[in-house]
């Protein structure tokens, strides 16, 4: 079944404090302030090809957060936790399934 596209099942258009607020967030991501310290475990996950999202901000993450595990997919772009969706299922897994205050890897 094809959906046609018509005023009432299009996303409505991102509001401007919406962009606003991302812009200032990306903006801010390379100007050496950082994110806040996280220290509980955090998976960071990027493709290598994501042209949305470079992967050396996830180098960067992976090296900065110091509890972080780093998983990065070859030959994949923004959406590598699908293209790589059973590698990905098993380490998010892995992930979620300890219980040290530190990350699995």
């Amino acid at each position: 079944m094809t959906t046609t596209m018509t005023p009432s099942n299009i996303t409505a258009p991102t509001r401007v404090l919406e962009v606003a607020s991302q812009t200032y967030a990306y903006r801010r991501f390379g100007d050496g302030s950082g994110p806040p310290l996280i220290s509980q475990p955090a998976l960071v996950v990027n493709g290598v090809h994501d042209e949305m999202i470079p992967v050396r901000n996830s180098y960067w993450l992976g090296e900065y957060l110091p509890n972080a595990m780093l998983l990065t997919y070859p030959d994949a772009g923004h959406g590598s936790l699908f293209q790589w969706h059973e590698s990905f299922q098993h380490h998010v897994s892995e992930f979620l399934a300890s219980n040290s205050p530190f990350a699995p890897y």
